[in-house]
């Protein structure tokens, strides 16, 4: 007679208890019924029969086995030896009926699964009735025919979105970085993969595809020139590997909708496409455009890591995303009584986290936030008070936020709130290791510098590609990380995302026994001098170039943007050619949508063209208003316009500077001079604004 893992199971509880122990006893130990222990009992009592053991009942005490103790050891090594037939808990078993459906659209008999699961054809109806709930979040429908089986009805998109659902609700996030790092560093240990549970779950990606999808992201991080958060970048790995494992087996997505097919035309596509076509092993050139479409449209949605040195926004080119992230303030700051109007890193990162944020609703792409729950527990009237910030979102930009992107606001506007009475001094120099993207991070970074004055977070960093040279030059003295980092030789302190009592008291045992390396820092810091200058310089010329080509002109008869152009382009251009080249480049700009500044009647009007060899700041007064359409389709008399020009190539550094004038612009009184002052008030007032951001710079480097 062969056990299976529950009588096992109840014998070694037996060999363990020397008295009568009684079935509910045993049920509450085993975490099953009392009737199925009893229907097990009797499997039980014939295999100890078998072996001579005899099971011992006495009534209204319970059951024990009346062995010696050297007899117990025996039989309980003879035990771990024994081959056993898997039973399932009840959640296992919902787990792997899941798992069953989805990898199979085929019908499916209920005998079937009976058998597999050695459950009766009730107790898997039972089950079937709360898969039917759980596939239903997928728009995903559970078909029931009498006599003949079972199967799943929906789109392929949908059970993707299933699939890798099932994955994060069997994995740990930091389970899937350690498959991530071991599939590039080694091959996958065993004991990574707990149990058969976790075998077929990963049997839908296919570990053997994970190395070439970090690849490929890598690959298109380097080409978009920027850092994908490494929760996303964690999704991306998996939606990859899941995309590639069913395309292998010709399970292809169907008539995808025209927003996917949309996608074609962007740079993210073809950067997808190409490299694909580099790994013919992969067959993924046999698979249909919309496979690319899918997974473009995924990465571009992803959400992007904030680090220290990479969080520039431009005010002309982020206009209307910064003009939406600063309704979303004004509310915050309604909600919750603090002041958040002039917290520029909250702007910012509201910035970098809308525009993806944004194309995710508008795609109805997943949005999975691990931190959902705990946020709505520790900060409820925070996650109240970003939910009415959402309304702006959803008003503007006509889409749904859900709620787990609400929890992504929060953790920004927490941030923000936690820092505004922050004035510490700091001495131990500190990078975070989290995988929870912009908001998450900023938020531990801020409960850090809050609870330890003594330490200064130097930067963000990627848990999957930490450079620990890099950490090195920058005198880095200790990590403090949401996730385990097995490789590293930097003191590492291992916490929550939403610190605990027991986080607070790591980080304070090592600050009060290890000794920050300021000094060298410090010494370090006074030899790059000459690169200080050199960037000064770099400004400089930009500033000088904005100074030397400013030009004014007012009373123009104008009809429409048509004609504004076409003056504006003549005014700058030498040639016929380059004029032709820099309307194009208006037109080109404009179709994406005019920038007005409603209330002070003004247009800003910009591009990049081959035409420009250096910056131009035109400031155009018309002679009677002109009537535009702005984004909405609503019409606005204009009557001041403000032209920038720049060249097709074109550094960080002048995007700055064009920036800051346009920043100026939007926030300050220079817009009334611009409407009234004369030619030489207006240069003074853009010399200005240049002398205060070129002495910003040259204080910042002290």
């Amino acid at each position: 007679m062969k056990l299976t893992s529950r009588n096992k199971k109840m014998i070694h509880l037996l060999l363990e208890e020397t008295n009568y122990v009684t079935v509910q006893f045993i049920a509450e130990k085993t975490s099953i019924s009392s009737r199925t222990v009893i229907r097990e009992l009797s499997i039980v009592e014939n295999w100890l029969n078998e072996k001579g053991i005899p099971l011992e009942k006495k009534k209204g005490t319970g059951i024990k086995i009346q062995l010696e103790e050297s007899d117990r050891d025996r039989l309980k090594s003879f035990l771990s030896e024994e081959k056993a037939d898997l039973v399932y808990s009840p959640n296992q078993r919902l787990v792997m009926l899941k798992v069953e459906l989805l990898k199979n659209f085929e019908l499916t008999k209920l005998y079937t699964l009976t058998k597999l699961f050695d459950v009766t054809e009730g107790t898997i109806s039972t089950d079937l009735d709360k898969l039917e709930a759980w596939l239903s979040k997928f728009q995903l429908v559970l078909t029931r025919k009498p006599g003949l089986g079972i199967y799943i009805e929906g789109s392929e998109m949908s059970v993707r979105s299933a699939i890798i659902s099932l994955i994060y609700e069997q994995f740990h996030e930091a389970d899937l970085i350690n498959l991530i790092i071991n599939k590039e560093k080694q091959s996958v240990s065993i004991s990574l993969i707990q149990n058969k549970i976790d075998q077929v779950i990963l049997d839908f990606i296919d570990m053997r595809n994970m190395g070439l999808a970090k690849k490929l992201l890598s690959h298109i991080e380097q080409q978009m020139g920027y850092q994908i958060a490494d929760n996303s970048f964690i999704a991306l790995i998996l939606r990859l590997s899941v995309t590639i494992a069913r395309c292998q087996q010709e399970i292809y997505i169907s008539g995808a909708v025209d927003t996917i097919q949309k996608v074609k035309s962007e740079k993210i596509y073809a950067l997808v496409n190409e490299w694909f076509k580099g790994q013919p092993l992969l067959k993924m050139n046999e698979a249909p455009e919309e496979e690319i479409c899918y997974l473009a449209v995924h990465i571009k949605g992803a959400k992007l890591r904030e680090t220290f040195s990479h969080n520039k926004i431009s005010m002309t080119e982020d206009y209307k995303t910064i003009k939406l992230a600063k309704e979303i303030i004004y509310t915050a700051e309604k909600e919750t009584g603090i002041y958040l109007e002039d917290n520029e890193k909250l702007l910012i990162g509201l910035v970098r986290h809308l525009r993806p944020a944004i194309y995710r609703m508008k795609m109805r792409l997943d949005i999975m936030n691990p931190l959902l729950e705990d946020i709505k527990s520790m900060y409820p009237q925070l996650f109240e008070a970003t939910r009415k910030c959402a309304y702006v979102i959803e008003d503007k930009e006509h889409v749904k936020v859900p709620e787990d992107e609400i929890a992504y606001l929060a953790t920004h506007i927490g941030a923000a709130i936690k820092s505004e009475k922050r004035n510490l001094r700091k001495n131990f120099r500190a990078v975070v290791a989290c995988t929870n993207g912009i908001g998450a991070s900023q938020l531990l970074v801020t409960e850090i510098e809050k609870e330890f004055p003594d330490i200064q977070i130097v930067d963000i960093i990627s848990t999957i590609d930490m450079d620990e040279l890099k950490l090195s030059q920058l005198h880095i003295d200790l990590i403090i990380t949401t996730v385990a980092m097995p490789y590293t030789t930097l003191p590492t302190i291992l916490v929550n995302t939403i610190l605990g009592d027991n986080d607070r008291k790591k980080i304070k045992d090592v600050l009060d026994n290890f000794l920050p390396d300021n000094t060298s820092y410090e010494k370090v810091k006074s030899m790059h001098l000459k690169d200080k200058l050199k960037s000064l310089k770099i400004y400089s010329d930009f500033i000088i170039q904005v100074l030397e080509n400013y030009s004014f002109v007012e009373d123009v008869e104008l009809a429409d943007v048509g004609e504004l152009i076409q003056f504006i382009s003549r005014s700058v251009a030498i040639t016929q050619a380059d004029r032709m080249e820099l309307e194009n480049a208006f037109k080109d700009r404009e179709e994406k949508g005019s920038t007005i500044l409603g209330q002070k009647g003004m247009m800003l009007l910009h591009c990049r063209s081959k035409a420009a060899e250096q910056l131009h700041v035109m400031v155009v007064r018309t002679k009677d208003t002109m009537a535009i359409k702005n984004s909405r389709g609503d019409i606005t008399k204009v009557g001041t316009v403000i032209s920038m020009v720049a060249p097709i190539s074109i550094s960080s550094h002048a995007l700055e500077v064009l920036s800051e004038i346009t920043r100026k612009i939007i926030t300050s009184d220079f817009s009334a001079t611009l409407r009234q002052g004369s030619q030489d008030e207006i240069y003074m007032g853009i010399s200005n604004i240049l002398d205060q951001f070129i002495q910003s710079k040259v204080n910042n480097m002290k």
